[in-house]
């Protein structure tokens, strides 16, 4: 059965492990056949800008964008 799971993301996406977490685990639900949905607010939307440029770091905005192009969804 498909489930719907919605993941809450308040944190910067370099402050902690919350933004690579969330990203995990809500691209680990596409892959095992659900919906997952993103719900980022506050700092957890800057995460999402786009050609954010890393290094030495889990790489948010590459992880948010293979997770947009799995059928994921980013509400900000």
């Amino acid at each position: 059965m498909q489930r719907l799971l919605t993941f809450v993301l308040s944190a910067g996406p370099y402050s902690g492990q919350a933004a690579s977490s969330a990203l995990t685990l809500a691209s680990a639900a596409l892959g095992a056949g659900h919906r997952a949905t993103i719900f980022a607010t506050a700092d957890g939307v800057s995460g999402f800008v786009t050609e954010q440029k890393t290094a030495g770091v889990f790489d948010v905005g590459a992880a948010a964008a293979a997770f947009l192009s799995r059928g994921g969804d980013v509400h900000l």
